[in-house]
């Protein structure tokens, strides 16, 4: 058990030490290692600790040229996903905005981030721009500015790493609409009212968009 504890005490001056990482709690890790040690698990725990610190990204772990692949959607819980019928629901909505997504040209997205993490978010007609930040339990922080000036404000993103060098970035559903509804006025866009209650008829739930990765920076990993 000290091994244990001490290896985390060594993790948390590591992360804590960086201005970018995200904020570490050691106490509930530690309440964590506890409780599995009490089970006579604590190396099982340790694991799957380590594993969980490694799968959360940065900005400066998405850099790079990602081009659009799909919309995205993902429910903020298990729990809002099993009553919102199984995984099969995620596919059924992603089928139902996808439509809209065309009408509005967000299928030709071209999300660019460097490795300042800032970034320009390109559409068929006009694009957005900013910076992003690391956020809480593991999200990050998109600060978006349309035409370079005017602030369209901070947007909290879900980002995970998929197979097949793909990103999945997913906002809040009044989020996102904020996104669609400065793309579409640029674009000059019907109304995305339809898209809006979609989205708005599942609760819990969180859209955006697939990416693929198409061109890496220099020295990229």
């Amino acid at each position: 058990m000290k091994r244990i504890l001490f290896i985390i005490a060594v993790m948390a001056a590591f992360v804590t030490t960086d201005a970018s990482a995200q904020d570490f709690d050691l106490k509930k890790l530690l309440n964590k290692v506890s409780s599995s040690d009490s089970t006579k698990n604590s190396g099982g725990a340790l694991s799957n600790l380590l594993g969980q610190l490694s799968n959360v990204l940065k900005p400066t772990d998405i850099t790079g040229v990602w081009e659009y692949n799909g919309p995205a959607v993902k429910f903020k819980s298990d729990n809002l996903l099993m009553q919102a019928g199984g995984a099969a629901a995620g596919t059924t909505i992603k089928n139902k905005i996808e439509p809209y997504y065309k009408r509005a040209g967000l299928d030709k997205t071209v999300l660019t981030i460097e490795k300042d993490s800032t970034f320009v978010m390109s559409f068929k007609k006009g694009k957005l721009s900013g910076q992003i930040e690391s956020g809480e339990d593991g999200t990050m922080v998109f600060r978006f500015k349309a035409l370079g000036k005017i602030n369209i404000g901070k947007m909290n993103a879900s980002v995970s790493k998929l197979q097949g060098n793909k990103l999945q970035l997913t906002f809040d559903v009044s989020k996102l609409m904020k996104i669609v509804n400065a793309v579409a006025s640029v674009s000059g866009s019907s109304s995305l009212q339809g898209l809006n209650k979609i989205l708005q008829s599942y609760d819990g739930l969180e859209a955006g968009f697939e990416l693929k990765k198409t061109k890496a920076l220099p020295n990229d990993k």
